[in-house]
C-alpha cells in the first residue's frame, strides 16, 4: 500500500507539472510531492520528467534525421568555424546578462510564480529564448524542461532547461553536451530574499550557453548537441546530478560534458581557492582554466578528463587561436575543481563520462561571500554606476565582455568538432623480443582513418603533449615518433581533418634507445612567432655534424626541407616567405640519431 501511494502522489504531481508552469499552484504541487516524501519515508523523490517529449525522443535515438536536417547543410570544417566565429556576438551576450540580473535572484528556492523575480523567471526566459532560437531556424531545436523532485531551500519541484540539436548520423550514438548552472545565490546558500545577481557565477555561463545555441542551431553536426543550463549547483550539484543519472540510466553515451561556470571575469579579488591567484586587482584576460579528473591528483594518471582537456586545447593551438586577434591559452589543471569546491561536471565523471570543466584564469572571491570579494555575494553584479547622481547607465563592467566571446568560440568550436568527429581508435601495440613497444597498427574500422599521435613524456611538466604528428598508413614503425625515455603516446583517428578524442599507451622505453633518457634540445630556433626568416643556434659544446630539417604543417605534410652544414651551425637563417600563416612542426636530426622539435607560428 506504501509503494502504491507513493506512485499515485507522483503521478498527481506529473501531471501538475506537465501542465502550463505559469499556472500551476506552487502549493498544491508541493503538497503532492510532500506527501509523496512522507509516504515513502524517503527525503528525496527521484523522479524526472520531460516537458518536451521530442527532446527525449531525440536524446534517446528514437527520431527521423530527416525532419531536423536544413535545406543546406554545411560540411567544411573550415566553412563552420568560420561562421561561427562571425556570428557570436558580444551585444548578444550583454544583452542576456542585462536580462538576467533583472531577476534579481535565481536561487534555486526562490520564488516560481512572479513574471519578473526569481529562478522561476529566469528560467522561463530562458526556455523562451531557446524557443526564438529554434523558430529562427525552422524549429530544429527541442526545447523544454527536464525537471527533477528534492526538497531544497524549501522547494520541491525544480527544472533545467534545455535545448536539444539532434544529429544526423544516428549510427553516432554519442551525444555532445554543453551546461552552466543558472542558479545565483549570497553568503547563505538558501538566502531567497537577498539581492543576487549572479553576474559571474554563473550568468556568464549561463549566457554563454544561450549564446551557442542561438549560433551553433544554424547549422548541421552528426552527433546531437545540448544545450542546458541546470539548476541547483549551489546546493549541490543538483541538476547536473540528475542529467548525468538520467543519461547513465537511459543507456546514452555522453562523448562530452563541456561545464562553463564563471568565464566572464578578469580581475583577482581578495581571496580565491587554490589554484589561485594574485596578486588583488591584478587582471587576466588571456588564460582560461580547464579543470578535468585525475586519479589522486597525478598528472600520469590518464583519465578520460584529461584526454578530453588534451583535445580542446589542440582545437584552441590549430584551429583557434590561428583565426582570431587575440589568442586564447587554455592552462590544463592538474585538479578537477579549484581546491574545496565543485561543479557540475564532477557527477558525469562520477557515472563515467567524459567531462571538464572551463573556468577564469583569476576569480574575485572563494565562494565564502567574504567583504570585498564579489563571488556568492550582493556585489557579483554586471557593473557600477559611477555617475554623480547616478544616471543609470554603468560606467564600468565587472565582466569582460571580449574575453566572455572568446570563450564562447572555444566552446562552440569545440562542440562542433567533437559532434563531426570519427570514432576513437583502439590501436594494436606490437612489441618487440624484448617486451617493447615497436609498432602501433590500426585496423578494422580504424584503418578507414588517418591518425594523429601525441607524445608527452612522463613527467613532463605540461599536462599537453610535448608534439603531435600526423600519418596517413595503418602501420606506424615507433622509430618515426622518435621520442627518447619514457613516454606516453596518445593516438587519435582523423577524418576530414578532425581529430577523434585520444587514447593513450603508456611505453616505458622503446628498443633503439636503451636506457637512454630524451636528448638535450641543443637547438635554439627564434623569433617564434616569425614572418620571413628564422635563426637557428646550435647551444652544445659536442658538435653534431650536418643537421637535416624538415617543416611540417598541422596535416602532417612535408612543406620545406633542407640541410645546414656544421660550420654554419654558429648562426644560420632559414627563409620561410614561402611558408603560409600558422602552426607548424619543425624536426632537426643529425648523423647519431637525435632528433630535435620545434613548435613554430608563422604570422
Amino acid at each position: 500500500m506504501q509503494i502504491k501511494g507513493v506512485l499515485n502522489y507522483q503521478k498527481f504531481a506529473t501531471f501538475l507539472m506537465n501542465r502550463r508552469e505559469i499556472y500551476i499552484s506552487t502549493h498544491m504541487l508541493n503538497l503532492a510531492l510532500w506527501l509523496s516524501i512522507l509516504c515513502a519515508n524517503n527525503p528525496v523523490v527521484s523522479q524526472t520528467s520531460f516537458s518536451n517529449q521530442n527532446a527525449e525522443n531525440v536524446l534517446n535515438g528514437n527520431y527521423n534525421p530527416a525532419s531536423y536536417t536544413p535545406g543546406h547543410i554545411i560540411q567544411s570544417k573550415d566553412s563552420i568555424i568560420d561562421g561561427i566565429i562571425s556570428e557570436i556576438e558580444e551585444d548578444s551576450l550583454k544583452a542576456y546578462l542585462v536580462a538576467l540580473e533583472k531577476f534579481g535572484t535565481r536561487n534555486s528556492g526562490s520564488d516560481t510564480i512572479s513574471s519578473n523575480r526569481g529562478i522561476g523567471a529566469a528560467r522561463r526566459w530562458i526556455h523562451k529564448k531557446f524557443v526564438e532560437f529554434s523558430a529562427q531556424n525552422d524549429y530544429r531545436l527541442e526545447v523544454g524542461y527536464l525537471t527533477f523532485f528534492k526538497g531544497i531551500c524549501s522547494q520541491v519541484e525544480h527544472r533545467n532547461v534545455m535545448a536539444v540539436l539532434p544529429g544526423l548520423d544516428t549510427s553516432k550514438k554519442e551525444i555532445v553536451l554543453v551546461e552552466a548552472h543558472m542558479d545565483s545565490r549570497c553568503e547563505s546558500s538558501c538566502d531567497t530574499a537577498c539581492y543576487a545577481p549572479g553576474m559571474d557565477d554563473n550568468g556568464s555561463g549561463t549566457v554563454l550557453v544561450m549564446e551557442l545555441a542561438r549560433v551553433m542551431s544554424k547549422y548541421s553536426f552528426d552527433r546531437t548537441i545540448v544545450f542546458t543550463t541546470v539548476t541547483a549547483e549551489e546546493q549541490g550539484l543538483q541538476g547536473g546530478s540528475v542529467w548525468a543519472k538520467y543519461f547513465f540510466d537511459q543507456n546514452i553515451d555522453v562523448l562530452a560534458c563541456l561545464n562553463n561556470d564563471i568565464v566572464g571575469g578578469v580581475e583577482c579579488g581578495l581571496n580565491s581557492s587554490p589554484p589561485s591567484c594574485s596578486p588583488v586587482g591584478a587582471i587576466d584576460s588571456l588564460n582560461l582554466r580547464v579543470f578535468s579528473y585525475s586519479p589522486q591528483n597525478d598528472s600520469n594518471l590518464v583519465s578520460q578528463g584529461k584526454q578530453l582537456a588534451r583535445y580542446v586545447k589542440l582545437q584552441q593551438i590549430e584551429e583557434i587561436n590561428t583565426r582570431i586577434q587575440v589568442p586564447v591559452n587554455l592552462n590544463l589543471q592538474i585538479r578537477e575543481d579549484r581546491q574545496g569546491r565543485g561543479g557540475d561536471h564532477i557527477p558525469f565523471r562520477q557515472y563515467g563520462f567524459s567531462s571538464i570543466r572551463f573556468t577564469s584564469a583569476h576569480e574575485h572571491g572563494d565562494g565564502s561571500g567574504q567583504s570585498g570579494d564579489r563571488q556568492h555575494s550582493v556585489n557579483d553584479m554586471l557593473g557600477l554606476d559611477l555617475s554623480v547622481p547616478p544616471d543609470g547607465k554603468l560606467d564600468t563592467f565587472f565582466i569582460d565582455f571580449s574575453y566572455l566571446k572568446r570563450n564562447v568560440l572555444t566552446n562552440a568550436i569545440n562542440i562542433s568538432l567533437l559532434a563531426k568527429s570519427p570514432r576513437t581508435p583502439q590501436p594494436i601495440y606490437e612489441l618487440n623480443a624484448f617486451g617493447n613497444l615497436e609498432n602501433l597498427v590500426f585496423q578494422g574500422p580504424d584503418a578507414a582513418f588517418d591518425h594523429r599521435v601525441g607524445i608527452r613524456r612522463i613527467n613532463s611538466p605540461s599536462l599537453y603533449f610535448d608534439t603531435v604528428l600526423t600519418f596517413s598508413k595503418n602501420l606506424i614503425h615507433v622509430s618515426e615518433l622518435t621520442p627518447g625515455g619514457n613516454v606516453q603516446l596518445h593516438c587519435m583517428n582523423v577524418a576530414k581533418q578532425i581529430e577523434s578524442i585520444p587514447v593513450v599507451h603508456h611505453s616505458d622505453r622503446f628498443l633503439r634507445v636503451s636506457n637512454q633518457a630524451s636528448p638535450i634540445n641543443c637547438l635554439n630556433l627564434y623569433p617564434n612567432p616569425a614572418s620571413n626568416l628564422i635563426n637557428v643556434r646550435w647551444k652544445c659544446a659536442l658538435a653534431p655534424g650536418d643537421l637535416f630539417f624538415r617543416f611540417y604543417d598541422i596535416q602532417g605534410r612535408e612543406v620545406l626541407t633542407g640541410r645546414m652544414k656544421e660550420e654554419a651551425l654558429v648562426g644560420r637563417e632559414i627563409n620561410i616567405e614561402s611558408l603560409d600563416h600558422g602552426l607548424y612542426e619543425v624536426v632537426f636530426s643529425h648523423q647519431n640519431g637525435d632528433t630535435f622539435h620545434h613548435k613554430l607560428i608563422v604570422q
